[in-house]
C-alpha cells in the first residue's frame, strides 16, 4: 500500500515537474555547458575536516583534490603528490622505537583557485591547524600519531617529511594523518585569531580549493554552482570538459525521483534513493536515464544511545535485534537478497570481515525472554513496563524525506510493538540530523542512518571510548552510541599501529566478536550505491566508497554529440 501511494505521488509530481517541459529534452534546453546534479541533502559546510555530512564530501569531489585518492576500481593512486610512498622504495621508513618517517613529494603544477601555488607548506600548516584542540576538527585520532611535519627547504617547498611517533598501517595514504590540505594564505590570520571559529569562516561556505571546479555560488536552500578551473593541471586530466555543475538540493527523495524521471536533473548522488524499485521506476519512465547499482561499503544501521538507563543493558539491545525481521527490512530496499543483512559493522569485502560473529535471528520468543530478564513486564495495554512502572516508549530518528527509511521506521514500529515496545518516530532534515543530532549525541534513544567506508576503515573513530563526542573534547569523534569497552579500546589501539596485515586482520575479527556481543548499534544491511545519470553523459563511474562519490572524475564527463 505504501509503495502504491508513493507511485501515485511520483506520477503526480512528474506532471508538475515536467509541466511545459518535454521529458528528456530538459538537458538540451540547458545546453552542453552544464550538468545538474540532484542531491537530497544540503551540506552544513564545505571544509570537510570540520564536518561529516556526505553531501559536503560529494561537492568536495568536484572542487578539491587530495594527495591520494581512490578510483572506481577501489585502487589508490597519487593525485597532488608524485607517488605513493612505500617501504620498498625507502620513502616510508620504519624507525627504532616504533617510530616512522614518510617523505612526500608534491606536484609543482597544482594551484589554489586564486592562482597561488599549492605546496607542502600548506600541508604542514594544515597539520598544525587541524591538530590544535581548539580547532573544530572532527577527529584527531590519526593526527595525534604524527610527531612533526617538516618542509626541509622552504625555498623549494614541494617536499614534506612526516615524523610519526608510532606505527600506523596507512601512513602512506594521508600525508599528515588527514586527507585535508587547506590554503595557509587564506586561513592562517583568522586561525591565529580564534581557531574555534573556523566553522564560521567564509571558506566554509565559499572555499578556495584546488580541484577541477571552483565555487561560483551557494544559494541556501536551493543549490551550489561550480565552474571549470582553467588552470587545473593537464597531468591530472586538465580543465573539465563541461563548464559548469549545479548541485540542486531536493530534500524529499520522492520529489528527487520525479525530477530524474522528468529530466530536470542529469545525475543523482546522495539522493536518498535507497530502494532498487525506485531506481527501476526512473529507468522505466525515462529510457534516457541509466540506473547504477554499484556494490558499495555502505552500512545501514541504527545507533543506540547507551547512556539511556534501559538501553545500556545489552539484553535490551539484543532483544530489539531479535524483534526486528532484518531480512524483510533489507528486502524493502532491494528484493532478491541483493543487499545482505549485516551482522557486524564491517562488510564482506573488507579484509577484517568476520563471518562467525554472534547473529540475531528474527525470534520474538527470544526477544520477549531477554526483556523479561531485564525486568520488563507486560502492561494491560500490551506495552511493557519497567520495574518503576514506566511504559517502554522510545524514539527513533532518521533523515526526514528519505522515503525508504521512513517506510523502514513504520515496519520497525510494528515489529517492536509485537514484543511490547512503543516506538515513536521523530525525524529531522539531514543537515540537522548530522550537523547537530548525531554529532552532539542529541538523539534520546535510536537514530538510523548509514556509514560509508573504505577498504582502509579500522573503526578507531567509530568505536573507541575516547571518540565519544562531548563538550569536554570539543565534540570530537564519531562514537555516537557512546560505546565503552576496555578490550575493544585496547584492540583498536593495537589495530591502528599494526603494520602486519595478518595480525591486524586477526585483531579486527576479535573486535567484531566483542562488538556483536555488546551490540552498540543494530546492523541492518550493506546496501548498493544507487545513482542515476543521463545516458548521453559519458565517463560516469560510481565507486560505492566513502568520500569517493559519483563525481570523483567529473572533469572527465562529457556530453555525447
Amino acid at each position: 500500500m505504501v509503495k502504491r501511494v508513493r507511485a501515485l505521488l511520483i506520477f503526480a509530481l512528474i506532471a508538475v515537474v515536467a509541466l511545459g517541459v518535454n521529458v528528456g529534452a530538459a538537458q538540451a534546453q540547458r545546453g552542453r555547458e552544464i550538468v545538474v546534479v540532484g542531491m537530497a541533502q544540503e551540506p552544513d559546510g564545505l571544509l570537510m575536516a570540520f564536518h561529516s555530512m556526505a553531501a559536503g564530501r560529494a561537492v568536495n569531489n568536484s572542487i578539491y583534490v587530495a594527495p591520494v585518492e581512490y578510483n572506481d576500481k577501489w585502487q589508490l593512486y597519487p593525485r597532488t603528490v608524485l607517488k605513493i610512498p612505500t617501504l620498498k622504495d625507502g620513502d616510508w621508513e620504519l624507525l627504532p622505537g616504533g617510530k616512522m618517517r614518510v617523505t612526500w613529494r608534491f606536484r609543482r603544477d597544482v594551484t589554489w583557485h586564486d592562482g597561488r601555488p599549492y605546496t607542502a607548506l600548506d600541508a604542514s600548516w594544515s597539520y598544525l591547524m587541524l591538530r590544535n584542540p581548539r580547532s573544530p576538527t572532527v577527529s584527531r585520532t590519526v593526527l595525534r600519531k604524527v610527531d612533526n611535519v617538516v618542509v626541509p627547504n622552504p625555498q623549494d617547498p614541494y617536499t614534506l617529511v612526516v615524523q610519526w611517533n608510532e606505527r600506523y598501517p596507512f601512513a602512506n595514504v594521508s600525508p599528515h594523518g588527514s586527507d585535508w590540505v587547506y590554503p595557509r594564505h587564506l586561513m592562517e590570520r583568522d586561525y591565529l585569531r580564534d581557531p574555534s571559529a573556523l566553522k564560521a569562516h567564509r571558506m566554509n561556505r565559499m572555499p578556495v580549493l584546488n580541484g577541477p571546479y571552483k565555487m561560483v555560488e551557494w544559494v541556501a536552500g536551493s543549490h551550489i554552482t561550480v565552474e571549470a578551473y582553467d588552470r587545473f593541471p593537464q597531468a591530472l586530466g586538465g580543465p573539465p570538459k563541461i563548464r559548469r555543475q549545479t548541485w540542486r538540493f531536493i530534500l524529499d527523495s520522492t520529489v528527487l525521483q520525479a525530477n530524474a524521471i522528468a529530466g530536470q536533473v542529469d545525475v543523482t548522488e546522495i539522493n536518498n534513493i535507497t530502494d532498487c524499485a525506485a531506481l527501476n521506476e526512473i529507468e522505466r519512465r525515462n529510457p534516457q536515464v541509466q540506473g547504477n547499482y554499484t556494490p558499495a561499503l555502505i552500512w545501514e544501521h541504527v545507533d543506540i544511545n547507551l547512556d539511556h538507563e534501559w538501553l545500556r543493558d545489552k539484553r535490551v539491545r539484543q532483544a530489539i535485534a531479535h524483534a526486528l525481521n532484518r531480512e524483510a527490512i533489507a528486502e524493502l530496499s532491494c528484493s532478491g537478497g541483493r543487499q545482505p543483512v549485516a551482522h557486524t559493522w564491517l562488510p564482506e569485502r573488507h579484509e577484517g570481515y568476520n563471518k562467525d560473529v554472534k547473529k540475531y535471528a528474527f525470534d520474538l520468543a527470544r526477544a520477549r525472554a531477554l526483556l523479561a530478564e531485564a525486568g520488563f513486564t507486560m502492561g494491560p495495554d500490551q506495552f511493557l513496563r519497567d520495574r518503576q512502572g514506566r511504559r517502554f516508549e522510545i524514539t527513533i530518528m532518521t533523515t526526514a524525506g528519505n522515503a525508504l527509511r521512513e517506510q523502514v521506521q513504520q515496519v520497525m514500529k510494528e515489529q517492536l510493538r509485537a514484543v511490547g515496545i512503543d516506538l515513536r518516530i521523530d525525524n529531522r532534515p539531514a543537515s540537522v540530523l548530522f550537523g547537530q543530532v548525531t554529532a552532539r549525541r542529541q538523539f534520546p534513544h535510536l537514530v538510523m542512518y548509514a556509514w560509508l567506508m573504505t577498504p582502509l576503515s579500522l573503526g578507531n573513530t567509530l568505536w573507541k571510548s575516547d571518540q565519544i563526542p562531548s563538550q569536554a573534547n570539543n565534540w570530537e569523534g564519531q562514537n555516537y552510541p557512546g560505546f565503552r569497552n576496555a578490550e575493544n579500546d585496547q584492540l583498536l589501539s593495537q589495530i591502528e599501529t599494526e603494520i602486519d596485515t595478518a595480525k591486524r586482520v586477526q585483531m579486527l575479527k576479535r573486535q567484531q566478536e566483542i562488538w556483536a556481543e555488546e551490540l552498540p548499534s543494530i546492523p541492518l544491511y550493506f546496501r548498493l550505491h544507487l545513482t542515476t545519470n543521463h545516458k548521453r553523459l559519458t565517463n560516469v563511474k560510481p565507486t560505492g566508497l566513502a568520500g569517493t562519490y559519483v563525481n570523483w572524475n567529473s572533469h572527465e564527463w562529457a556530453w555525447q554529440q
